[in-house]
């Protein structure tokens, strides 16, 4: 039969005897057999979280028997219930406790039920190694031992059955568990990937239980730069496909570490599992950027695709094309297409706009080669050595202007951008990482910079 229907004959049955314990009962006792009616109603059609209906329930399940004892000794008919009762042959004391433990028996039902639900959404998140069990079952634990000693100092034995019973069934599902569950409860493979430090990648893995009933999972990566979905997901025989996204830094650790915490399908036991899905080989950039250049240069070889040696001169002599370089006064010879309209009549004289072709200015490359670690060091060599590499295939003229903390470390004229490409794999070679007591701007002088201007 189905969970869900099972569920329902147990609401049904409680509404309906406290219906009836309510109707027969004495006024001055009813009022306790209404509240659980009211109870039973708001865990059965109340949209309530799962952890409110699992406090309701164990409320119910030590309040319901006290009600039906209610009802064989204060019976709203003229002569006590326990009066047919004494018919049989087991003593009253026996059976009165009995008899109404068993009415009150699809109440376990039910907080079995609410338990279940509430396991998915109530994972605890992630912490040390090893087996431990959840907040949940610690504080049904503490109520069924606090009824138990209550039992005993007020001598209810319908408490102390009650009591009993649901410290029996917490014992058993954990000892179910124990044996159900390993130390280790998913399989996961490490699989080996190459990767370029700062770049991303994405990894495809498939996680799959060891465990012989189904666990619900939350897995968080400890890195930043390693994220991982579903986070959140149900693991049984079958697997589940986990999709990982790594962007490793270049001092990252080359196996990285996921927190695996798993539940019983209740919510009572937890395991926490360290997981690394992944071994990486992480490249550094200036690496695979020195490749590509070292390629580049194989392939151009000394004058296949090598631009002339340019001199700055050359440089300054602009042809007409369509990218805007700068205004100047008017000059007998010029087009009158080219005149700025706009500033030659708040200037008051006839100013020409200058246009020259697409890469037909020189670069300069400004650089300071003074880092704080080896990760700076590395993006610093990767940058040097793709932006002269993307002005060599471009054939763009370029010029160097490098410098570190204790000084300037080379300039260069506009030149060659393979001989550009050739200085700056030099170049970084010397990129080390130093310590910065201070780091500070000059006081700008004004005379200088006007001098320079």
């Amino acid at each position: 039969m189905n969970n869900s229907v099972i569920k329902v004959l147990c609401q049904v049955y409680l509404l309906l005897v406290l219906l009836a314990v309510a109707t027969m009962l004495l006024p001055l006792y009813s009022y306790l057999a209404l509240f659980l009616l009211l109870a039973v109603l708001l865990t059965t059609f109340g949209r309530l979280p799962a952890r409110f209906n699992i406090a309701m329930t164990t409320v119910i399940i030590f309040l319901l028997p006290l009600v039906i004892r209610l009802l064989l000794d204060y019976p709203l008919v003229s002569e006590p219930l326990l009066h047919y009762l004494s018919y049989t042959a087991l003593p009253p004391l026996i059976l009165l406790p009995l008899a109404s433990v068993i009415a009150a028996l699809p109440t376990l039902y039910l907080l079995d039920y609410h338990l279940r639900r509430n396991a998915p959404t109530t994972l605890p998140a992630p912490a040390a190694v090893g087996r431990r069990v959840t907040p949940v079952f610690r504080a049904l634990l503490t109520t069924a031992l606090v009824m138990l000693l209550l039992s005993f100092f007020i001598g209810n034995g319908i408490l102390l059955f009650m009591a009993a019973m649901l410290a029996l069934y917490l014992i058993a599902i954990l000892i179910r568990v124990l044996r159900a569950i390993p130390g280790q409860p998913a399989a996961v493979p490490t699989t080996g990937r190459r990767i370029i430090a700062g770049s991303t990648a994405a990894i495809s893995l498939d996680a799959r239980s060891r465990a012989s009933v189904g666990l619900h999972c939350l897995i968080s990566p400890v890195d930043p730069w390693l994220k991982v979905t579903p986070q959140r997901f149900t693991l049984t025989g079958d697997g589940v496909e986990l999709n990982l996204t790594v962007t490793p830094p270049l001092a990252g650790p080359v196996r990285p570490r996921l927190q695996l915490s798993v539940i019983d399908p209740r919510g009572l036991f937890q395991v926490n599992q360290p997981v690394e899905p992944v071994a990486l080989e992480v490249i550094p950039r200036a690496k695979y950027a020195e490749w590509l250049a070292m390629k580049f240069l194989e392939q151009t070889g000394a004058g296949g695709a090598a631009t002339a040696a340019v001199l700055p001169e050359t440089v300054l002599v602009h042809k007409r094309g369509i990218e805007y370089f700068d205004s100047r006064s008017y000059q007998p010879g010029d087009r009158l297409k080219d005149i700025d309209w706009k500033h030659s009549l708040k200037l008051n004289e006839l100013i020409i706009k200058e246009y020259i072709e697409a890469g037909e200015q020189a670069a300069i490359i400004a650089a300071n080669l003074a880092v704080s670690d080896a990760e700076e060091a590395d993006k610093l060599a990767f940058k040097l050595i793709t932006t002269a590499l993307t002005l060599a295939r471009e054939a763009i003229p370029a010029a160097l202007a490098v410098y570190n903390q204790e000084g300037i470390v080379v300039t260069t004229t506009a030149t060659d951008p393979r001989e550009i490409l050739k200085e700056t794999l030099s170049l970084v070679k010397e990129i080390t990482p130093v310590e910065f007591a201070h780091r500070f701007l000059e006081t700008p002088n004004i005379g200088k910079l006007r001098r320079s201007i």
